[in-house]
């Protein structure tokens, strides 16, 4: 049994994403067309959308088809996720990170700080610097240690920043 076409074809536009994206979207619109069931192709093409489109509504829809098609395909959870906290649906990132983390292969760290992320978003920032301690447990490079160290010094001079105004608000509100 040989590798089909359509393969070949994924194959291809993979090798050139990101470099020659007219290139890539010719290659992943054929092998749609032809196997609206590929679910690569469809992950890939959100990957596009989201990141050199910017086409949030048809960057979801392409990671929606490929979760439909293979709930199992692991590379998408971080991406779907990133994208959903991005347009500020956090219960649904919350959603698609929880069922990510069961999924063999995922990457636990890459999720766990986009959990963090969206817990930030909450401005629940001591829980977002646990997220962020735990991604760091899981990493398996030191530029992602080292970018979750810099995520917990930002989040940590947040909060300062935020104590800092309250205490001027409360000395405000004093004087009036």
């Amino acid at each position: 049994m040989g590798i089909n076409t359509y393969e070949v074809m994924y194959i291809q536009a993979r090798d050139n994403y990101p470099y020659n994206i007219n290139e890539c979207i010719e290659k992943l619109q054929y092998v749609i067309s032809a196997d609206n069931e590929h679910v690569g192709a469809h992950y890939l093409m959100g990957l596009i959308y989201q990141e050199q489109l910017e086409d949030y509504k048809q960057a979801k829809y392409y990671f929606q088809m490929t979760l439909y098609l293979e709930e199992q395909y692991a590379p998408v959870y971080s991406h779907y996720a990133y994208l959903l906290i991005h347009l500020n649906e956090l219960e649904e990132a919350l959603r698609v990170m929880e069922l990510g983390l069961k999924v063999r292969g995922t990457d636990v760290g890459l999720l766990t700080y986009l959990k963090g992320l969206l817990y930030e978003k909450y401005e629940m920032y001591s829980t977002a610097m646990e997220l962020y301690g735990e991604a760091k447990k899981a990493c398996l490079n030191n530029s992602f240690m080292y970018a979750m160290d810099e995520q917990i010094k930002r989040v940590k001079n947040k909060k300062a920043l935020l104590k800092k105004q309250s205490k001027k608000k409360d000395k405000k509100e004093k004087t009036s």
